[in-house]
């Protein structure tokens, strides 16, 4: 059995729309969704549509930092800063594209979820088991590594956030950054998940990469006026936030 994980999404529809056409050319149904799926990017609803697929088997569905903003930003709020301008423009745009019941949905869903897969246990969250905000990748050091996961009983730890994929294995817990659907900062602009092969005795994590029509997403972000559209170009074409 194989298992898709899929986080940071961003909005994306284009990005997701290859994915999960190329989970069905993997034969790959079962999902777990990491968070960040619909802010900061231009299709909000349309990717919503798209996990709610009544071909997807979704095992597990957490939030991530910007579906916090749906609860943390008021709508009578008004920006003091350039710093905060940004996100109350991309939630602004996000929450006039979405339904109410769709914004409660992503206001709800949990922080964290564990499970266990063919006998193995997994703990689910977006950036570390100890914050939503901090991440686990290459660019961490093992013993940081070590204090983010202390406590931890799960097997396998599975997160995003920092868009940059990363598979390692720290105090015998295997950890599996699945990098972002659809804005990688790695200097990769192709989508980049996760696959949880369970077809053999020991667990397999592979990172899966593929292309999708990155000039698409940038069309549909003019066409909608998304904010920033120049930064969301560069970053979305690059792959950088340089």
């Amino acid at each position: 059995m194989k298992v898709a994980v899929l986080s940071d999404i961003h909005g994306n529809g284009i990005a997701l729309y290859h994915t999960i056409m190329d989970l069905e050319h993997l034969g790959i149904s079962k999902v777990i969704i990491l968070g960040d799926v619909v802010m900061k990017g231009p299709m909000p609803s349309y990717v919503l549509e798209l996990l709610n697929n009544k071909n997807l088997e979704i095992l597990a569905w957490i939030k991530g930092n910007t579906e916090m903003w749906f609860k943390e930003m008021p709508n009578d709020w008004t920006p003091s800063s350039n710093i905060d301008k940004a996100p109350y423009l991309y939630y602004k745009y996000a929450k006039a594209n979405l339904k109410e019941d769709q914004i409660s949905f992503l206001s709800k869903l949990p922080s964290e979820y564990s499970l266990t897969v063919n006998g193995i246990t997994v703990l689910c969250v977006h950036g570390t088991p100890k914050s939503i905000f901090e991440a686990i990748d290459g660019s961490v050091s093992e013993d940081e590594i070590k204090v983010a996961i202390s406590g931890v009983k799960e097997q396998v730890i599975l997160s995003g956030h920092s868009h940059t994929s990363f598979i390692g294995e720290v105090n015998g817990k295997k950890i599996f950054n699945v990098g972002s659907i659809g804005n990688s900062l790695d200097q990769d602009n192709r989508i980049s998940y996760g696959i949880l092969d369970f077809s053999k005795d020991n667990l397999k994590l592979l990172n899966r990469r593929i292309n999708y029509p990155v000039h698409k997403i940038i069309d549909i972000a003019l066409e909608n006026k998304f904010p920033y559209l120049n930064e969301y170009k560069n970053i979305i074409l690059s792959a950088s936030m340089s």
